[in-house]
């Protein structure tokens, strides 16, 4: 079942023509959603808890936008000026038609505000990496990397028995006998770069750290600050960040 806020297609009633500001954050573990606007009069504002400094384009225009688990979306919607017009948050489905997730339905009377009168959000004090003296890690995300072995349940119905990274099994929770995946030194620069060698979307994430992706070699990369990123099927990509959080 498919729900917002733990409910089906809940409806949320604004001011009329009002500016609403609508947070979308994926708590599900166990799907990507592919989301659509049903209006234009709207925009990304912040991103995974962060405020976006370029314009981004709406998954109305620019196909249905990709939020994994955990990712977080802060869109500013100019509310319909009739009441009782709506603007709906919708999901895509393989094979079924786009489902509602949640209405947003004007009410009252006109208050007739536009998006231009918004003001950019201050950003984040986050540490920009230095690309020129970063040091780069590899990490390649597949699965089993043997042939034949049964599916144990950790990765759900996808008939592998577990996850690698740089081909070493990470079964269940967390690994044991690993050792880290890197060390990294507290202040300095370093750039990631991510391998997708599975046949599934593959959400990485980075616990206390923020970066900014900064290329692909299959899709631009918006300079975005971020602490997911979502790799496509075969996608390699590059992360930069600065090691300025203490942890795991």
């Amino acid at each position: 079942m498919l729900t917002a806020n733990w409910l089906q297609a809940p409806v949320y009633d604004p001011p009329a023509g009002g500016l609403f500001r609508l947070r979308m954050v994926n708590t599900d573990t166990t799907r990507i959603y592919k989301l659509h606007l049903g209006t234009d009069l709207a925009r990304i504002i912040v991103w995974d808890g962060h405020p976006v400094e370029v314009e981004l384009p709406l998954p109305s225009a620019g196909g249905p936008l990709l939020v994994g688990p955990g990712q977080r979306v802060d869109f500013a919607v100019q509310m319909p000026a009739g009441e009782g017009e709506t603007a709906d948050l919708l999901a895509e489905l393989p094979g079924q038609p786009a489902r509602t997730m949640a209405r947003l339905r004007s009410v009252e009377a006109d208050l007739a505000r536009v998006l231009r009168e918004l003001k950019p959000l201050p950003t984040n004090p986050v540490s920009r990496p230095d690309l020129a003296n970063a040091e780069v890690h590899d990490f390649v995300f597949g699965w089993t990397p043997e042939d034949g072995q049964t599916n144990d349940g950790y990765c759900g119905s996808t008939g592998y028995s577990f996850w690698s990274i740089n081909r070493t099994p990470w079964a269940g929770y967390a690994a044991k006998g690993t050792g880290p995946l890197a060390v990294l030194e507290r202040g300095k620069s370093y750039v990631l770069r991510l391998r997708n060698e599975t046949p599934n979307l593959h959400p990485i994430h980075l616990h206390r750290l923020a970066f900014v992706p900064i290329r692909s070699n299959l899709r631009k990369q918006p300079p975005l600050v971020t602490d997911t990123m979502l790799l496509l099927k075969d996608e390699v990509a590059e992360i930069a960040l600065v090691a300025d959080n203490l942890g795991d």
